[in-house]
């Protein structure tokens, strides 16, 4: 009897230690981003979802140009039973790098560091339209456009293929979004075949049809009362 009641003790004590290692097996040690995405249902600014991708601990985003990265709210998804830190789903501040640590179930943290930009300004480059006729002749219409916001804008006489007077250089805030007036500050002007200082202001607006054709319009003043034109431009 006595030796029934100690294998049985000894039963019960391999049993609990067997399935105290069980337990501990079951915890995941799994920690891993799966997943790492801006999307539009949660980012009014968005026009679609962007989806980051992931390189064993680096996780990079390009969202759309103009966005502003110090209010984008990112979606995340774990391995089962992890959690992350700093909490996602809310607000965040994507100016700078964001150091994430996951923690898996079984205790053990991995760190990912995410880095986020904007795409850059679709207007940037060389543009060509026309002919047209706003009042002065038919003309042919460029412009150079670059990222700092430096713009060049020539009317060129069909006929002769000369400069028209009201062709100027200026700039303006280049993170000037599609779709919304535009000022421009003028800082020269064709008149007697060269580009001579002057100072004003003129309008523009522009749409992007596709990444090759820039709808623009034009005004002689800011704000503008007017368009003057719109004319489509192809990139070059």
């Amino acid at each position: 009897m006595v030796r029934k009641i100690a294998f049985l003790a000894l039963f019960l004590l391999v049993g609990a230690a067997f399935m105290s290692s069980c337990k501990k097996e079951e915890l995941s040690g799994k920690k891993e981003i799966l997943s790492f995405i801006f999307e539009a249902s949660k980012n009014a600014q968005l026009d679609r979802n962007y989806l980051g991708e992931i390189k064993e601990t680096e996780i990079s985003a390009l969202v759309g140009f103009g966005s502003d990265l110090s209010q984008l709210i990112p979606t995340v998804y774990l391995s089962p039973r992890a959690v992350i830190s700093p909490a996602a789903g809310v607000s965040t501040n994507f100016n700078l790098p964001v150091v994430y640590t996951v923690t898996a179930e079984d205790g053990t943290t991995k760190t990912f560091t995410t880095s986020v930009a904007t795409a850059p300004a679709p207007y940037i480059g060389s543009w060509s339209g026309g002919p047209i006729d706003f009042g002065m002749g038919l003309m042919r219409v460029n412009a150079e456009i670059t990222k700092e916001g430096h713009l060049t804008l020539e009317f060129v006489k069909i006929m002769t293929g000369e400069k028209d007077a009201y062709s100027l250089k200026g700039s303006f805030e280049p993170i000037s979004r599609p779709d919304t007036e535009i000022k421009i500050e003028q800082s020269h002007r064709w008149i007697n075949d060269d580009w001579t200082s002057e100072s004003c202001c003129r309008a523009l607006m522009y749409h992007m049809d596709t990444p090759q054709n820039m709808k623009l319009f034009y005004c002689l003043c800011y704000p503008h009362t007017e368009w003057c034109f719109q004319i489509s431009l192809t990139k070059q």
